[in-house]
């Protein structure tokens, strides 16, 4: 009887203790499962580096920022951090002092550095207050924005006689010089009137786009060198919820690009390239 008693006690005293086996079998488990998601949690600094820095490249005409790796206050990670892209410089005027009316440009230390900026800083100097246009700096090249409400009349092509002298004088400082030209339309996002001479803001565009880059050839500009791109509403630099906006997104840019970006599409053709 005492025997039977101590089988039974030494049986049920096992079996107290098997859930101590699934137990830590589950604690295993759950161990190893952190330790998969802590090294799929961690980063590799170097690509993280080179997708930040490619971000802000094209995120840097609105001003957007990716920020690297390695910035936080005691994270202790020392991957390198990507120069960040400035967006569109802003060619500053000409001081008064410089060259004021004589229309000869720029003083010979910007002219010198930057051959490009020389010419928007000329605008500037034959224009002294003008707000019918704006020039700035870019990794394509200078671009020179022609306000279009003061260009053209609502839905027209027809360049306004007012406009002329300063389109001369953009054909003086760009006839000289051998870079590309892309001569670009926009619009606001207003849409096209109804039995208009025009049927969508992209033919608006172009023909706008158009109409200057016949006004550059005209006055001796390459026609080799001038290229016309219309882009509609497509491409607002302002927010097109207020007139101001629209106004200034109604534009036609004269881009004058860098030699360094300018493709020969015949010598591509000549050299047998897909």
């Amino acid at each position: 009887m005492s025997a039977g008693k101590k089988k039974r006690s030494g049986h049920g005293g096992g079996g107290q203790e098997r859930w101590l086996l699934t137990y830590s079998d589950m604690i295993t488990l759950l161990m190893v499962f952190f330790i998969v998601l802590y090294a799929m949690s961690e980063v590799d600094k170097s690509k993280y580096a080179a997708m930040a820095s490619s971000l802000n490249r094209a995120f840097s005409s609105g001003g957007n920022t990716v920020v690297p790796l390695g910035t936080g206050a005691g994270d202790g990670i020392s991957a390198p951090m990507p120069k960040p892209i400035t967006p569109d410089t802003p060619v500053p005027p000409v001081p008064p002092s410089s060259n004021s009316g004589t229309g000869s440009g720029p003083g010979p230390d910007k002219a010198a550095t930057d051959p490009l900026q020389g010419i928007g800083q000329g605008l500037y100097a034959d224009f002294a207050h003008d707000g019918r246009f704006t020039v700035r700096v870019s990794e394509r090249g200078l671009i020179i924005s022609l306000a279009g409400s003061a260009l053209f009349d609502s839905g027209r092509a027809e360049i306004k006689p007012a406009f002329v002298p300063l389109l001369d004088a953009v054909v003086g400082r760009v006839k000289g010089i051998n870079n590309d030209i892309s001569v670009e339309g926009f619009t606001d996002s207003d849409p096209i009137r109804a039995g208009g001479e025009y049927a969508s803001n992209w033919q608006l565009s172009t023909a706008r786009a158009n109409r200057v880059r016949e006004y550059l050839e005209s006055g001796g500009v390459g026609a080799e060198r001038l290229i016309v791109v219309g882009y509609g509403e497509t491409r607002p630099i302002f927010s097109n919820q207020t007139a101001d906006g629209k106004a200034k997104n109604r534009r036609v840019d004269v881009v004058i690009l860098r030699n360094k970006q300018v493709i020969d599409i015949g010598q591509e053709i000549n050299s047998g390239k897909p």
